[in-house]
């Protein structure tokens, strides 16, 4: 009895249920047997599989002959003999029944090789796994040309895997050569066939081999030993061996990779190593295949970017970057030959690029520039069947966190910056500073020049009111002060870049010659800064380095977008917020670096995202100008008297794109067609809002000055996107496409096409025609977007012989004809002409769009300024009561008076958790004294009513009511605060040292305008000097510095010393205390005098600290206080007060003309002597 059929041990089993043997045919039906060959049970090597010929006796000597062509495996039926008829039935359903005749009938008689002969099942089995392309003439690209839609995209697969049939056409490596079958010289190739299809590579655990695929070795091949001597093998042997000797050096490890260099051969670790680039020795060339090379020639100037490398539908990262992917986003590690590799599909890059840019990387973008179809028009014929051409592929640019483009990647609404500093010595000393910022998603450059002073507060100001994501600074010419200051100022996620002088940091004179270069003629906004050069040329030269390295500078510049922007503290119609103001206030963020709390989140109630950007802005930089601010409260209190404003913006800015950003990739042409539409028909909305705002203002009898200019200046753009929009119409898929005589090459294109298609259906009608059928039984088929045009007949047709099967069903089969494939080819080509005249046609869209950038970029303003007012009117009615319209009053000094005035972000009002706060009368300057000494104690609130009064300010003069029943302002230009203690290691500065700094800078930049807040100035060393340095700075406060004061303080006797000067107040919080059970109660109240007590041990018991501990320092505290008051009891009786002599022997200097004092200033000393 002979042996059933092998024992299935493929994973075919497991995606398919193998069918049950066939019976063997009588020789009756079949004819004659073949010759009986003894068949040894099958075997696999694992390098090479070796076919005898069916018909060749098993006792001959000699081996089958070998082929360097891999096995080609039967993906229909055989072909038909030629002696056949031209007409051939259909064949038999029993795939053993179908090939028994064949000479490999020996190698696929098994139930699992004849269930492998269905197309269906094999293409099931074969999507599961990732095979190889044995070595072979042709293009490295040719996956592209046969994968791949004619958008040069892949067809989808199976969780990232390729099947038999593509991957084994889509290997892009000559010489990615793996394990191999060689058929017999008895096995006439079909036609019919998937070629180059190649087995999966197995490494450490190889599973058992697809009957289907093994072929049946003779006795010859069955154990071949290799010689040790090359002397004794033949010339096949020698061959063999030199194939797996070089597949072995294939796949090793880059040499280069195992000992990282850059171009200039340094090591990581040494001083100028440059982790941008990679060095690569010549040797390594010779030996990449053409897609390797192409990937190298990129990534060794890329070296420090994760590069995402497209390949059909998919995006691929390679080596380092592969490792960095599965790392941090999780994906499947494999290798391709000897690159490891992993992939995300297309329509992922976006989430996966934002989630490594988030992390800290730069990802580049490296796209197909053509489709496979193109490819083959541009190479010709000749290269399809061999060559080494494959898909150009180009860098298409790097993004950074803070050169991202596209907003759809970026997390929020608000401003990212790109910051490019250059530091400059000057003659006396002090650093002058040349700024460029970039927002990459507006395309907005903006560059300022300034002279800081010693600690640098101007520099630390910008620093932290942008939103900096990447800082770029002149490699060896920046202070060791300012490197340290930039380091410690900015985030950690922060990306720090250093460029080379001169090369990379452009000098003045390459700064021009890049800017001619890229802009052609200089626009007016930028002339200035180029005739003038300074050190903000030179750091917009670096930026505009930096960014054609990213491949960004062309589509940056294109917009033309240049201002210069007022230094940090240079403005004089502006609120100086300088850094430690807006981080003590709490204006942008609060301790932890987020919003929470701060005034931002209070106010910030814009509707579209370039509202909530010119929000940031105005609250930055409050205003300074009556009229101004007179002119924001009458736009408010209309917006607050008639609730229609509001919803009617709401209604038509509620959906409105980012206009501000995507404006900007139109203007650099790399906006998608859909968005581009998008963009339009929101424009054409502002009409239809203007008209309808316009309308209200009219029959209501506007007030608001503002309003009614803003709507005068809103230019219309709406007829400009309509006339725009009339070149083209609207196609299925959100694209556009030309009108009619729009475009004549579009139109020829189209014309191609329709003749391509007209062809194919005459094909079609001479099909049926052939085959005897109704026209309703032969159709088109077509399976995604590369197998088009199948031919589909009933199952049972016979078809000429040279019709190859491409697919079928149970009851139809689909066929190419040798006619079919030509005329595909020209649809195709066609299709890719109409897709170019397409792209060329869109690109002068984009350039009409260009040509009325400025109208609309003042719309996009318009609508931003409106929708920030119209915040300030809905954050004024969510302060809760009290609320009021601050009084505003132009006077020569400045003054403010409020009643009942709340901390706006510590009321029932907002989402703070807090139901009360109580409330306080606070006034200074005019008909107040102009310095306040607060004393309390501890967690009395001192540092919060300072805190509650300047941010009322910071309201009042943005443009918004205030949490006061009362408030009279007349405006102040600057808020300098000294609050908290802490040291500053990265300065080498001492927390006292820092104290002084920061009150240095406070005297010396005060204006009869500012408002000045120190708190508990001298903590930070001994006692005796802390209140001797307080008591001089407050005794420069009140006797000779001009501008508005909060002091506050524990040292009570310091307060009292100086009680009696005219410009001073003592003022206290009010606290309630039980001294025997050591209970305070801290009421918030703000009351005349000086504080009995800081209540030191109380707070201390409050805290936890043991009762044992809190006695012993009341103790303390009482015996320290009875020795004061009793050396302040024997002073009374001696000389005058320090503070006396003082000034009497600055009015004797006066006198003497060796010093000066305005008539308001001698005054003060006068009244100062007189006092008891």
């Amino acid at each position: 009895m002979a042996p059933g059929p092998a024992k299935q041990t493929t994973l075919l089993g497991f995606f398919s249920k193998a069918p049950k043997p066939a019976t063997a045919p009588s020789a009756a039906a079949e004819g004659p047997p073949p010759p009986a060959v003894a068949t040894p049970p099958p075997t696999t090597s694992k390098r090479r599989h070796d076919t005898p010929a069916a018909a060749q006796p098993s006792s001959s000597p000699t081996p089958a002959p070998r082929t360097d062509r891999p096995a080609k495996v039967a993906r229909t039926n055989t072909k038909p003999s030629p002696s056949s008829s031209s007409m051939t039935p259909p064949p038999s359903s029993n795939p053993d029944v179908s090939r028994q005749d064949s000479p490999n009938a020996a190698a696929t008689s098994s139930p699992a090789a004849s269930h492998m002969s269905s197309p269906v099942a094999g293409r099931r089995r074969a999507a599961r796994r990732v095979n190889y392309a044995e070595p072979k003439a042709q293009s490295d690209d040719e996956d592209d040309e046969d994968d791949e839609d004619e958008s040069g995209s892949d067809q989808d697969r199976d969780e990232f895997v390729l099947s038999d049939a593509s991957e084994s056409e889509s290997s892009e490596d000559e010489g990615s050569v793996v394990e191999s079958e060689e058929p017999s010289e008895a096995s006439e190739p079909d036609d019919d066939v998937i070629e180059d299809v190649k087995p999966v590579r197995r490494r450490a655990s190889p599973r058992p081999p697809s009957p289907a695929r093994v072929a049946t070795p003779s006795p010859a091949t069955q154990s071949i030993s290799i010689p040790r001597s090359r002397t004794h093998l033949t010339k096949a042997e020698r061959r063999v061996e030199d194939e797996k000797r070089k597949r072995m050096e294939n796949e090793q490890a880059y040499s280069f990779l195992l000992d990282v260099r850059d171009k200039d051969m340094n090591r990581p670790g040494d001083l100028n190593y440059d982790k941008r680039t990679l060095y690569i020795p010549p040797t390594a060339w010779k030996t990449f295949t053409p897609f390797e090379k192409q990937f190298w020639e990129i990534k060794q100037n890329h070296w420090d970017t994760v590069l995402f490398f497209q390949k059909g539908k998919f995006y691929e990262l390679y080596e380092e970057d592969a490792l960095i992917g599965h790392r941090e986003c999780d994906l499947k590690l494999t290798d391709r030959v000897k690159m490891k590799m992993v992939g995300v599909p297309e329509a992922s890059f976006d989430m996966f690029a934002t989630k490594l840019l988030a992390l800290g990387y730069k990802v580049g973008r490296v796209d197909q520039c053509e489709t496979a179809v193109a490819k083959g028009m541009r190479v010709g014929e000749k290269s399809r069947g061999g060559g080494s051409e494959i898909v150009r592929r180009e860098l298409r640019h790097v993004v950074t966190s803070g050169t991202i483009v596209d907003g759809h990647v970026l997390a929020d609404d608000l401003n990212s910056y790109c910051v490019s500093v250059k530091e400059e010595t000057t003659s006396h000393g002090t650093s002058r500073f040349g700024v460029c910022t970039l927002d990459a998603a507006t395309a907005e450059f903006r560059y300022m020049t300034f002279e800081d002073d010693a600690i640098l507060t101007q520099l630390e100001t910008l620093l932290r009111s942008l939103r900096i994501k990447e800082i770029l600074l002149e490699k060896g010419c920046l202070a060791t002060t300012t490197l340290r200051l930039i380091k410690n100022t900015i985030s950690s996620t922060c990306q720090l870049t250093l460029l080379k002088p001169g090369t990379e940091f452009l000098d003045e004179d390459d700064t021009r010659a890049r800017l001619h270069t890229l802009l052609g003629t200089i626009p007016d906004n930028l002339a200035q800064l180029v005739d003038a050069g300074g050190p903000a040329l030179c750091a917009l030269g670096g930026l505009l380095w930096y960014l054609e390295q990213l491949h960004l500078d062309k589509d940056l510049c294109a917009s033309q977008n240049f201002a210069e922007r007022a230094a940090p503290a240079q403005s004089s119609s502006t609120l100086i917020l300088d850094a430690k103001s807006l981080m003590h206030l709490h204006v942008l963020q609060n301790d932890e670096g987020t919003d929470e709390g701060t005034l931002l989140r209070l106010l910030n109630r814009c509707t579209t995202p370039f509202g909530r950007r010119l929000f940031k802005l105005w609250l930055s930089a409050p205003l300074c100008d009556v009229d101004a601010i007179q002119q924001r409260l009458d736009a408010v209190d209309y917006a607050m008297e008639h609730p229609e404003l509001p919803e009617i913006f709401e209604r038509f800015a509620k959906t409105l794109p980012d206009l501000e950003r995507m404006q900007s990739r139109i203007a650099a042409g790399k906006c998608r067609p859909r968005d581009f539409l998008l963009v339009l028909r929101a424009f054409e909305r502002f009409q239809g809002a203007k008209d309808e705002l316009q309308a209200l203002l009219a029959s209501t009898s506007c007030v608001s000055t503002l309003l009614e200019q803003l709507m005068d200046t809103w230019p219309p753009v709406a007829e400009l996107a309509s006339s725009l929009r009339g070149h083209f119409v609207t196609s299925d898929d959100g694209s556009f496409i030309p009108v009619q005589g729009e475009s004549e090459t579009f139109d020829t294109a189209v014309e191609g096409v329709h003749a391509a298609e007209a062809r194919l259906e005459k094909e079609l009608e001479a099909c049926t025609k052939e085959l005897g059928l109704s026209r309703r039984e032969v159709n088109w088929k077509h399976i995604g977007t590369n197998e088009i045009y199948q031919l589909e007949v009933p199952a049972r047709t016979k078809v000429p012989a040279n019709w190859i099967v491409m697919s079928q069903t149970k009851a139809a089969k689909r066929y190419y004809t040798p006619r079919t494939k030509d005329l595909i080819r020209e649809l195709k080509e066609a299709r890719e002409r109409r897709l170019a005249a397409l792209k060329r046609f869109q690109d002068y869209v984009y350039a009409r769009f260009r040509d009325d950038v400025p109208l609309y970029t003042r719309a996009i303003r318009t609508v931003a300024h409106i929708d920030a007012l119209l915040s300030l009117a809905k954050s004024s009615m969510a302060l809760g009561a009290p609320a009021c319209r601050p009084e505003m009053i132009e006077h020569t000094t400045a003054f403010f008076e409020f009643t009942q005035l709340r901390h706006p972000c510590m009321g029932p009002s907002v989402l703070t958790g807090a139901t009360e706060f109580i409330p306080n009368d606070v006034a200074l300057g005019r008909d107040a004294e102009d310095v306040m000494v607060l004393t309390g104690g501890n967690m009395a609130g001192k540092s919060t009513t300072a805190r509650t009064a300047a941010t009322a300010l910071i309201l009042a003069q943005v443009g918004c009511y205030v949490p006061a029943a009362a408030a009279r302002i007349s405006p102040i230009d600057r808020i300098a605060s000294r609050m908290g203690a802490n040291d500053q290691l990265f300065r080498n500065q001492s927390t006292f040292m820092v104290e002084m700094l920061e009150a240095s800078k406070i005297l010396r930049e005060a204006t009869p305008r500012s408002l000045m807040i120190m708190d508990e100035l001298g903590r930070g060393t001994s006692t005796f000097d802390g209140q001797a340095i307080a008591y001089a700075v407050l005794h420069e406060l009140a006797a000779k510095t001009p501008g508005l004061c909060f002091f506050m303080t524990h040292y009570t006797t310091m307060a009292e010393s100086l009680e009696g000067y005219p410009r001073l107040a003592n003022r206290h919080m009010e606290v309630r205390v039980d001294d025997e059970q050591r209970h305070v109660v801290f009421t918030y109240r703000l009351v005349p005098g000086i504080a009995a007590s800081s209540y030191g041990t109380q707070v201390a018991h409050i805290a936890g600290v043991p009762e044992a501990i809190c006695t012993k320092a009341a103790e303390v505290s009482q015996a320290f206080w009875n020795e004061a008051q009793h050396m302040h009891a024997q002073r009374s009786h001696g000389p005058l007060p320090l503070a006396t002599l003082a000034d009497f022997a600055r009015l004797i200097a006066i006198g003497r003309g060796q010093a000066t004092v305005s008539a308001a200033g001698l005054a003060v000393l006068a009244h100062a002597l007189q006092r008891p």
